[in-house]
């Protein structure tokens, strides 16, 4: 799911959008913080030096008695003093001796001392000003700062809190807005899918708020009520030809079949006939498997579909092609590893199968071997014909399932092109999945996958 919202535009301008607020908020929040802490620090600055300037302007004997008057008026305990002789005495105040690290330049410093309000000793951020007296006193006026830091960091860390609820806000937002993009999405795609596989009445759905996903719907939408009105125009011609031809087709094979059957076997017309009898026979077996497929396609069989074991079948399939294997010098094996039952038209299945069977054998060398397979799969039962011919090349795999395509290398070979193509069609109807894969023995093996899949296997 994460990696399908990653794809999706609008997720991913929000979530840059989201960023972008969240850095520009934290951004904001730092320079107010910064101006902050630069406004507080002048504050207490001001008050240190103002307090310094008061108590440097008071006669010696009144310095100490100010100093502790001060102390005891700070009931918050924030402000510390202190009075140090020339070698470091404590005089009067609150500081237990003068930091070491104050620079003694009348300027407010930023330190950590050790303080004692009377209560508890504790180490103290402060910012403290030291400035030396006129009679060679040390004077001392710190100011505690830790509330303001607490409260500077307090507001540091809200820059980053909120900045990571504005993120947080703005990728929950994209999830949101992306997931009927997604689901939109996905629908297209299983309805590409059928299409690809030959269900052409399907179409983009439409629908939601992607309005780009729905304008490109709408044409490719188009685009296929064209091509499948094309595409049954054709169909349509074909079916028709196939069906008119038929009759006119059989009247000329029994016109010369009698013509044959009055002409003298010693004839030097009798050749000819025979040749234009077998011509005739084939273009009738076309017309036949094209009229087959048509009506396959139409789905118009499947009120014959039933519970069917599948084992007697393919006994009786062996039993039909051993004589043709036997006399093409192949060998016909048969392994059944169960015994299952499917719910299909047995007819259909046997004509399938068949169909495998018969081009394996006519395209199997002497000497060569085709083997049938009923096996067991997790998913369900699988029929399987392999043989040791010369195989089909991955590139022509899919190809070799349409009407009349042939491999240039079979050309020459007997038939029509249209024997895969009702195997095809029979697997359609039963949803089951097809398979044409490189066999063990070298040739080409055909899976028939019989249990129903949204997809074709190829």
């Amino acid at each position: 799911m994460l990696t399908e919202l990653r794809r999706i535009t609008s997720f991913r301008l929000t979530v840059l959008y989201g960023g972008l607020f969240a850095l520009a908020v934290v951004g904001l929040l730092a320079l107010i913080y910064a101006e902050t802490a630069r406004y507080q620090n002048r504050q207490v600055d001001q008050i240190l030096q103002s307090e310094a300037t008061r108590f440097s302007a008071a006669r010696e004997d009144e310095l100490a008695r100010d100093i502790t008057y001060e102390i005891k008026r700070d009931v918050r305990h924030i402000n510390f003093y202190g009075l140090f002789t020339a070698d470091g005495k404590l005089v009067e105040g609150n500081l237990d001796h003068a930091p070491q690290d104050l620079v003694l330049d009348g300027k407010p410093h930023a330190l950590s001392i050790a303080a004692n309000d009377g209560l508890f000793r504790r180490e103290q951020g402060i910012r403290a000003l030291g400035m030396p007296m006129g009679n060679g006193r040390i004077l001392v006026v710190a100011r505690d700062v830790a509330l303001l830091e607490q409260i500077r960091q307090a507001l540091l860390w809200g820059c980053f809190l909120i900045g990571g609820v504005i993120l947080v806000l703005g990728i929950l937002g994209g999830v949101f807005y992306s997931l009927p993009a997604v689901r939109h999405i996905r629908e297209i795609e299983q309805a590409a899918r059928l299409i690809a596989e030959g269900d052409y009445s399907r179409r983009l759905p439409q629908g939601g708020r992607n309005h780009e996903l729905n304008a490109l719907a709408g044409i490719v939408n188009a685009m296929l009520d064209e091509t499948e009105r094309l595409m049954g125009e054709v169909k349509s011609c074909s079916d028709n030809i196939a069906h008119d031809l038929r009759t006119p087709l059989t009247r000329l094979r029994a016109s010369i079949y009698r013509s044959q059957q009055q002409v003298d076997l010693k004839s030097p017309s009798r050749p000819m006939l025979d040749h234009a009898l077998t011509q005739t026979d084939q273009l009738l077996t076309r017309f036949r498997a094209l009229s087959r497929i048509s009506e396959i396609e139409s789905r118009q069989r499947r009120a014959g579909f039933a519970v069917v074991a599948v084992e007697p079948i393919l006994n009786e399939l062996l039993g039909l092609y051993e004589p043709l294997a036997n006399q093409e010098r192949v060998n016909l094996t048969l392994e059944i590893g169960s015994s299952p039952v499917i719910e299909c038209d047995g007819e259909l299945l046997f004509e399938a199968i068949g169909n495998l069977v018969d081009n394996a054998i006519k395209f199997t060398p002497a000497g060569g071997v085709v083997k049938i397979r009923l096996e067991a799969t997790i998913d369900g039962p699988a029929i399987s014909v392999s043989d040791s011919g010369p195989g089909i090349a991955p590139e022509h795999r899919r190809s070799v399932l349409q009407r009349f395509y042939r491999v240039a290398d079979t050309r020459s070979e007997p038939g029509s092109g249209l024997g895969l193509s009702l195997v095809d069609a029979i697997a359609r109807l039963h949803d089951f999945g097809l398979a044409l894969e490189a066999a063990a023995e070298g040739g080409l093996q055909v899976r028939l996958l019989c249990w129903r899949q949204n997809s074709v296997i190829w």
